[in-house]
């Protein structure tokens, strides 16, 4: 890595204790859950698996955003059910209702900009699943959402994951680059996904992330994260973080 990046790297790494204010979001109803999950993509490995992107998918970024997940509300844990029910159908356990969130031209916008282009809009399933049984105002939930990817990708993690582009990394190193760089001493409040991609190789997707809904506006900076009580980390031992122009090799590290 050049020196210039690791200097800036130890810079903004060092400026971690000097928390800014960012984004906040406070729900209206079913206010009994303890952590959220800011699921964040890595669009090159994200479209080249499963079914893939649209062909109008852009470029512009790698780290992207899938959504922002309440986990289940206590109230239906006291009623029994599973966690992976909740998982499975989110907020239609209350009501089953699929209208789209009434956005801004300007947010719509915003979000192809930053959302993976799937056959249907990834957005409308985000909102109807996970934001609109919790009083959310739609568009401010997906404005903090943005803007806290955005925080994400210009934090010293952010910059040291984009210099990864095309190497095999360790998933524990990762991991313990992270804590360091942001300093974050929570168990589990960074898990990664990765899933095979149409050449075979095991490629990074996602980064999901355990928060205080009460501190969001401290994300990405130590303060804002919860322990996940549940291990989803899906990545093997090693991995790539692909570029968009992905392979069938991986560079190697000098």
């Amino acid at each position: 890595m050049k020196r210039s990046v690791l200097v800036a790297l130890f810079l903004l790494g060092g400026c971690v204790s000097q928390v800014p204010t960012g984004p906040s979001l406070t729900p209206t109803a079913h206010t009994d859950f303890r952590h959220d999950t800011l699921a964040l993509t890595w669009q090159p490995g994200f479209c080249a698996t499963g079914g893939g992107c649209e062909w109008d998918q852009t470029h512009r970024i790698s780290i992207g955003l899938h959504g922002l997940w309440a986990s289940e509300p206590h109230s239906l844990e006291a009623q029994g059910v599973p966690v992976q029910e909740w998982w499975s159908k989110g907020c239609d356990l209350y009501d089953h209702n699929d209208t789209p969130p009434q956005l801004l031209p300007t947010t719509v916008e915003a979000l192809r900009g930053v959302v993976p282009h799937l056959k249907k809009p990834l957005y409308v399933h985000e909102y109807t699943k996970h934001a609109r049984c919790f009083g959310y105002d739609a568009d401010h939930f997906f404005v903090t959402s943005m803007q806290m990817r955005d925080r994400l990708a210009a934090s010293a993690f952010g910059l040291w994951l984009s210099q990864q582009v095309g190497f095999q990394v360790n998933r524990d190193d990762m991991l313990a680059t992270f804590a360091r760089l942001m300093n974050v001493r929570d168990s589990r409040a960074l898990q990664v996904r990765c899933e095979p991609a149409h050449n075979g190789q095991m490629v990074l997707t996602q980064l999901w992330f355990t928060l205080d809904p009460k501190k969001l506006s401290r994300f990405p900076y130590e303060g804002a994260y919860l322990s996940s009580p549940d291990d989803q980390n899906g990545c093997p031992a090693t991995f790539l973080v692909p570029g968009w122009t992905l392979s069938g090799q991986a560079a190697q590290r000098p």
